[in-house]
């Protein structure tokens, strides 16, 4: 059986290791980051705003439950289906979803919304890609709030040694520029790196693949469309 390192954090490892056992490949969990809620100080009205988006749904599950109440009546814009299933079970009743690119999901709010309307941008501290600054361009009001940060895990040669359970992986799952940098940290662990020599590294965007150290980018295979499901797709049949 084929074993595969899912890096992403929690809660979503839990649940890509799941899929990746109804596929028949054994799942090594090493979540790479985890995310924390911010206290946000001056939370924003949800009267002032038209619209929400959201790029991840770590968003929508760290944002305050009364900001959510507030801004579940107006429409959201999520970035992929996965966020967009989230905020559904958030209470959102009227969603639209992008296919995975911020650029996609730009472009779909531009055509729904009338220039100048208020978007209230649920989003990370850390974050990729230039949404607010996309719509801002475009000529809409984008008001990022921030609702959650994420932070580095510290793995140890002992605790990598543990999760691996002395056999080498046959891929790793690399969800974003953030965690290929850090998964150049775990291929410098001791033992580590020979359990990881012969790994296909199997990236969500050409921007994770460019992340990785130059040894990692020859190895890099990128996913077809900025999703998990293309990414998981990349792994072929399991053995």
């Amino acid at each position: 059986m084929r074993r595969v390192l899912v890096t992403r954090p929690q809660p979503g490892a839990a649940e890509t290791a799941r899929k990746l056992a109804a596929l028949g490949f054994e799942p090594v969990v090493m979540p790479l980051t985890e995310t924390r809620p911010m206290d946000i100080l001056d939370p924003p009205d949800p009267a002032d705003f038209d619209a929400v988006a959201a790029t991840s749904g770590a968003a929508l599950r760290h944002a305050p439950a009364g900001l959510l109440a507030g801004l579940s009546r107006l429409p959201l814009f999520a970035v992929g289906s996965r966020t967009a299933n989230i905020a559904r079970e958030m209470g959102f009743a009227r969603v639209e979803s992008a296919d995975g690119e911020t650029s996609a999901l730009s472009a779909l709010i531009h055509r729904a919304l009338p220039a100048g309307s208020r978007i209230a941008y649920l989003c990370g501290r850390v974050r990729t890609g230039s949404l607010a600054e996309r719509l801002r361009k475009a000529g809409f009001a984008a008001t990022p709030v921030e609702t959650y940060d994420t932070l580095p895990i510290e793995w140890t040669a002992d605790t990598a040694a543990a999760a691996f359970a002395g056999r080498p992986v046959d891929a790793a799952l690399i969800y974003s520029a953030n965690a290929a940098v850090l998964f150049a940290r775990l291929l410098a662990l001791p033992g580590a790196g020979r359990l990881l020599s012969e790994a296909r590294l199997l990236c969500i965007s050409a921007r994770a693949a460019a992340a990785l150290p130059p040894s990692g980018q020859a190895r890099a295979e990128i996913a077809r469309t900025p999703d998990e499901a293309a990414l998981l797709g990349l792994l072929g049949a399991a053995e």
